[in-house]
């Protein structure tokens, strides 16, 4: 599953800069933090890890927290009927290409934090092998999140990474198998190949061509 996926991305990401502090330094080295700043984004990935889950927050939760949830998903692209390549059992894989939106929210109490953790996310994911795990066609995005008390408590402040991808989506139509014959029975006309082509079958009968004795 992508979201499974992503979860394992994220947090490998995460433990791989917590562990790493030239990994850190190279992530802010563009915005000219100092040296103060960069010890207190080391201490806080030490000692207030963020919590990865999937869906949203809920109340008992904790913050830091990165939330993994599905924004949408449709199919875009079909193939002929479906159909994209037929199994040796006789069954058809039907496949189509999906488009997904993920989104990754993040919670913390300070927004400066919340900064932090954006930006660790965010090269976390644009660097992260994506391809490996059949995504393509992959767009990123975010904004800041306005208080909202369905989503957001007040004393929180939130950012939204989105992650726009592709992927092909497969299914298997074993039923389609059952209506197909795969044995032939009683005398037909033998074909070049070895006798499990046709069931194992003996022929006995062949072609006659012209001019044969």
């Amino acid at each position: 599953m992508i979201q499974r996926f992503l979860y394992e991305v994220i947090k490998a990401g995460f433990e791989e800069v917590r562990d790493n502090p030239s990994l850190l330094r190279s992530i802010f080295e563009t915005y000219e933090l100092s040296e103060t700043e960069l010890s207190g984004i080391q201490q806080l990935l030490t000692e207030k890890f963020p919590t990865i889950k999937h869906q949203y927050a809920r109340t008992e939760d904790n913050p830091p927290i990165i939330s993994i949830v599905l924004g949408s998903e449709s199919e875009t692209e079909h193939y002929l009927s479906d159909f994209a390549v037929q199994d040796d059992d006789g069954s058809e894989i039907l496949s189509s290409i999906w488009e997904y939106t993920y989104e990754c929210l993040l919670y913390t109490e300070h927004p400066d934090h919340t900064l932090y953790l954006y930006e660790i996310l965010k090269s976390a994911l644009v660097a992260a092998p994506l391809s490996d795990y059949g995504l393509f066609q992959n767009h990123f995005s975010g904004m800041d999140l306005a208080p909202d008390p369905m989503y957001i408590p007040s004393h929180l402040f939130a950012r939204r990474f989105v992650i726009k991808t592709q992927r092909e989506f497969e299914r298997v139509d074993a039923i389609i198998a059952l209506s197909k014959a795969f044995k032939v029975r009683g005398i037909h006309i033998d074909k070049s190949g070895s006798p499990s082509d046709v069931g194992e079958v003996k022929t006995l009968v062949g072609v006659y061509t012209e001019g044969d004795e």
